[in-house]
């Protein structure tokens, strides 16, 4: 009985490696279309070696064994990651200094929507373009529905890895990425209520979404309260920037005026709701 779960445990490891060696190829192929033929070919024999070893293993009862394999998988797949990464953020920043946001996703109808998942994802951590700039270009595309459902669960991905980097990677290690400068003016902003300063600075664009996120990941923040602050912001960031287009159009407005409006509704509400506090909190002590 023992032998047959490790065979077992065996088999469900290679399927993981199995799918995540068709992920892999299809991200190859689909969308890192002008790498040579041979890189391409080299990197999908490497992972056909890894799945018949991972045969042998399980035939062999080398269970085990099979963890060296994962780890194999694991680091194609990160330099795979660092691959689209380069070649993406190049290409978008040059594409839309020329072009705009819009045009490369018109450019690239086919894998257009993978793109922009993509885009999304690493706003938070390493593309230096705004939300306000990839979400309308999005909704121009696809419509404002698509473009939401796209960058919400992309963007909070990326918050996800972001936070989790500096948690477990410390300051020193999010030190390369980030300067000093932001993130001291990040905990100056949080010192006295940071869930709901968090929040605000998660929809009003004063620091970017990493110092955001690297603040947090070093502070004293749970991973649970972040998660949930960084669910409804970009939630409500993403659906207002995705159908600013058509507001826009309606209200005779440009989508940059729309955010500000919003923006500024936002921080009076903010304010209203201190100096209520703060008169409550006086009368209580009276």
């Amino acid at each position: 009985m023992f032998t047959h779960r490790l065979n077992n445990n065996g088999v469900r490891e290679w399927i993981l490696h199995l799918f995540l060696s068709i992920v892999s190829v299809y991200f190859v192929f689909v969308l890192l279309p002008t790498v040579l033929p041979i890189y391409k070919w080299i990197f999908i024999s490497t992972l056909f070696m890894v799945l018949v070893m991972d045969g042998f293993f399980i035939m062999t009862r080398r269970d085990n064994l099979l963890k060296i394999n994962r780890m194999i998988v694991l680091y194609l797949g990160a330099i795979l990651l660092l691959v689209l990464a380069l070649f993406y953020v190049t290409k978008v920043v040059v594409f839309t200094d020329v072009y705009g946001f819009e045009g490369l996703l018109k450019e690239h109808l086919q894998t257009a929507k993978y793109i922009f998942f993509f885009i999304s994802f690493a706003q938070p951590i390493v593309l230096p373009i705004p939300e306000a700039v990839t979400i309308p270009g999005a909704s121009a595309v696809f419509g404002p529905a698509a473009a939401a459902a796209i960058a919400f669960p992309g963007t909070l991905l990326g918050i996800s890895a972001m936070f989790f980097a500096a948690r477990y990677g410390g300051r020193k290690f999010i030190s390369k990425f980030i300067k000093e400068e932001q993130l001291e003016k990040y905990q100056q902003y949080v010192s006295k209520n940071e869930t709901l300063i968090m929040f605000l600075l998660f929809i009003i664009p004063i620091l970017p979404d990493e110092i955001i996120c690297v603040g947090a990941g070093i502070g004293r923040v749970s991973p649970k309260r972040f998660l949930l602050i960084a669910a409804i912001s970009k939630f409500f960031t993403a659906t207002l920037l995705a159908y600013s287009v058509v507001l826009a159009e309606k209200l005779s407005l440009t989508a940059g005026q729309l955010m500000l409006g919003f923006s500024s509704i936002v921080i009076i509400l903010f304010v209203v709701t201190a100096v209520t506090k703060k008169i409550l909190s006086k009368e209580r002590g009276l």
